[in-house]
């Protein structure tokens, strides 16, 4: 009994999807009722654990009705739309690095070497400004694709 309680412990001591190490597994194959016990409760974690992982329309009014019952401003709250679209923002970008481009190059013959590094400094803290309220302003667009990047693994 004392062997038995020592090979469950060690399994039970394993973190969730943790490989079985060798020495547990040799003790395993020549314990009968711990192998069975030990089958048993990866059958049943399998079970517990299928419920969670079904999906849900995120459209599904069922989910709404939930919402509104632990926050009624949740409906209030939900109509409020970015003032951006993101298809402004990706044209705006394309266009504001098209210009700074297109001014680069057409100064290029005709400008002083001295303004050559701020002008391509100042190109730079723009544009790097301007990805930064881009991903700023559009946080929760990112953080759906980064949850159902998740997801898909």
């Amino acid at each position: 009994m004392k062997n038995y309680n020592e090979i469950m412990n060690e399994f039970l001591m394993l973190d969730k999807n943790e490989r079985i190490p060798l020495s547990l597994t040799i003790k395993l194959l020549f314990n009968r009722q711990c192998r069975n016990e030990v089958r048993l409760l990866t059958k049943a974690e399998k079970l517990a654990k299928k419920p969670l992982s079904v999906q849900m329309p995120v459209t599904d009014k069922t989910i709404h009705a939930v919402l509104n019952q632990i926050n009624p401003d949740f409906a209030e709250k939900a109509e409020i739309k970015n003032p951006f679209p993101l298809s402004r923002w990706i044209t705006a970008g394309i266009a504001m690095t098209a210009m700074m481009i297109f001014l680069g190059i057409m100064t290029r013959t005709s400008s002083d070497q001295l303004l050559v590094l701020p002008f391509y400094v100042l190109f730079a803290t723009v544009f790097t400004t301007y990805c930064a309220f881009f991903v700023g302003c559009n946080m929760d667009f990112f953080v759906k694709k980064i949850e159902t990047h998740k997801l898909a693994m």
